[in-house]
């Protein structure tokens, strides 16, 4: 029996992160549902799609040399999570982001 390497358990890991915020942010804002898109390329992550092809992302990067969940933005500049952020927080965030891009 071939034994999953860390990596592997890395990206399901994160493959389940990113379902438990798709679910977190269609629990609090079903009227968002059609605009939450998973995505596995180029990093797993959850889309909350904008007006104009544009969106906010919560994804895995790597952001000042450090591995980490971040929340991108339409705007360069990315949002790292705090610590103790649970999922519904981070849910949160990502719809407040949302709300300040929506036009």
């Amino acid at each position: 029996m071939n034994t999953p390497t860390s990596d592997m358990m890395s990206a399901f890991q994160h493959k389940l992160f990113a379902n438990s915020v798709a679910n977190a942010l269609e629990k609090q804002r079903p009227d968002l549902s059609e605009q939450i898109v998973q995505v596995d390329e180029p990093t797993v992550g959850v889309q909350l799609k904008l007006p104009r092809d544009r969106s906010v992302m919560i994804g895995w990067a790597r952001h000042n040399n450090v591995a980490q969940w971040v929340i991108a933005t339409p705007e360069p500049a990315l949002i790292s999570l705090k610590s103790g952020e649970t999922v519904d927080d981070i849910a949160t965030r990502m719809i407040e982001v949302h709300t300040a891009f929506a036009d």
